[in-house]
């Protein structure tokens, strides 16, 4: 039966035949499933954090990397059976928009293969969403925020007051500085009291949460609350055990050196990073306290909005989109010239990308670099435009600057904004920008439209070269 479908499908859609299309589609379909269960079973949300560490989404960019090799191999295996046909070129590009098409298959072949990226990260959504029920999720992390609170007890983790400005009665120069002490109600607190601790490291994707679970923790400091202070400290010690996190910071300690009547300790309790425990030599830390209350944070806070996160970016999905486009051109050039001619094609491509970035190293004055970039660009386009069209009675020379053009041209207009943008950064140009309504329109915008649009005159300029090729009939065993 499948060799029944097989001879059908060669004998009515030799193009679809050629590029194995529907077997690719069906092997990419499983792929996907795997690049899911494999975000999901490998996700970084597991329950023992002992060896966590700041990086992390580790688990779920190591599986992405490992689907991209598993994808690659795939495709590897793909190509070579697409090229086992070669000597069968002459006979399914029949009309004259044949070859485009076949590279719109190649090119649909590479960028749903690399969408798993996002199948990995759906897969990594999914295992978030699994880990603790909503309302187990919000209890244990608001005792997180809350019990962080607590174990803060450094200068960048205050609340500043707002300055206060004077003039300096030697030398008359308008100075300011911070309030020394730290209003709450209708109190004054030293500005080094625990009271001032405030987390500037977002917790939820929406910071209001933030700022009720400090408003809390600054009531039990005002109203003197022993009882539920105590209580929060059991309860985010019990929460550092079962997810198997170190500390030797107990109640009764927090209260001998933090509880006193403006709640102001010279005792630093250290927070880890990594695999150590990042306490500076020059900061008090006289009784040696530590807990691992950043990694706890950082796994809530990442749960939480790694639940509902976006799956699906934009700027990735572009650049998936030119890796896709890059490889589909490797692979059509291949289709269009011999070995030898496709070899030296590839060999000349990358000398131009090194001798233009080289070029742009050597020259310091950023302006002047981006202007001889551009004449280099254009004598570059010109002179193998000429050996592609002019010189095409040498076929070997008119084949390789053909094909040139073709791996370049989709990065002409994308280089050309990055030198730009590189070239006037010093003057602020990426702030640059206009109003639409009550969006601002920047350059770095611009430079993912103009990426994007880039794209589509690819696609033109791909018709056009490859409708001249089959017209001159260039194809290898004709």
């Amino acid at each position: 039966m499948l060799k029944k479908f097989d001879t059908q499908l060669l004998l009515r859609f030799p193009l679809l035949w050629n590029t194995r299309f529907p077997y690719i589609v069906i092997v990419g379909i499983l792929f996907h499933i795997l690049a899911f269960l494999a975000g999901f079973w490998f996700n970084d949300f597991g329950k023992d954090l002992y060896r966590k560490d700041v990086y992390f989404y580790k688990h779920r960019d190591l599986t992405a990397f490992g689907i991209g090799i598993i994808g690659s191999v795939i495709l590897l295996i793909w190509f070579l059976f697409y090229i086992r046909n070669n000597g069968f070129k002459s006979f399914y590009p029949k009309k004259k928009d044949d070859l485009f098409k076949e590279w719109w298959i190649v090119l649909g072949i590479f960028v749903f293969f690399s969408m798993a990226f996002f199948s990995v990260n759906y897969g990594s959504r999914d295992a978030a969403r699994t880990v603790f029920s909503a309302e187990q999720l919000s209890r244990n992390a608001e005792i997180t925020y809350k019990g962080r609170l607590l174990m803060l007890n450094d200068d960048y983790n205050k609340e500043r007051q707002p300055e206060s400005s004077y003039i300096d009665p030697v030398d008359s120069v308008y100075q300011t500085i911070d309030s020394e002490f730290f209003k709450y109600k209708d109190k004054e607190y030293p500005w080094k009291s625990m009271i001032a601790n405030q987390d500037r490291e977002v917790f939820y994707y929406d910071n209001k949460l933030d700022s009720l679970y400090t408003d809390q923790v600054r009531q039990l400091f005002y109203r003197n609350d022993s009882v539920q202070l105590q209580k929060i400290l059991s309860q985010y010690l019990d929460l550092l055990k079962e997810h198997h996190l170190e500390t030797n910071v107990t109640t009764a300690l927090w209260f001998k050196y933090f509880y006193n009547k403006e709640f102001v300790s010279d005792v630093l309790i250290g927070d880890r990073r990594g695999n150590s425990y990042d306490v500076p030599e020059y900061l008090p830390n006289k009784k040696g306290l530590y807990a691992d209350s950043y990694i706890l944070k950082e796994y809530y806070g990442n749960l939480i909005m790694g639940k509902d996160a976006k799956v699906l970016h934009y700027d990735i999905f572009l650049a998936l989109l030119y890796l896709a486009t890059t490889l589909s051109m490797v692979v059509i050039t291949f289709r269009i010239s011999s070995l030898l001619q496709w070899f030296i094609s590839i060999v000349t491509f990358m000398l131009l990308v090194i001798i233009n970035t080289a070029l742009l190293g050597f020259i310091s004055d950023r302006v002047v670099g981006f202007q001889i970039f551009l004449i280099a660009l254009l004598v570059e386009l010109i002179v193998f435009l000429s050996l592609a069209f002019i010189a095409r009675y040498r076929k070997n020379l008119s084949s390789v600057a053909l094909n040139v053009i073709i791996l370049g041209f989709t990065f002409i207009i994308p280089s050309v904004i990055a030198v730009f943008r590189n070239a006037f950064w010093s003057m602020q140009a990426h702030q640059f920008s206009f109003y639409s309504g009550s969006e601002s329109y920047t350059l770095d915008r611009f430079f993912s439209d103009a990426a994007a649009g880039n794209l589509i005159l690819t696609g033109i300029v791909m018709l056009l070269l490859l409708r001249w090729v089959r017209s001159r009939k260039a194809l290898p065993g004709n």
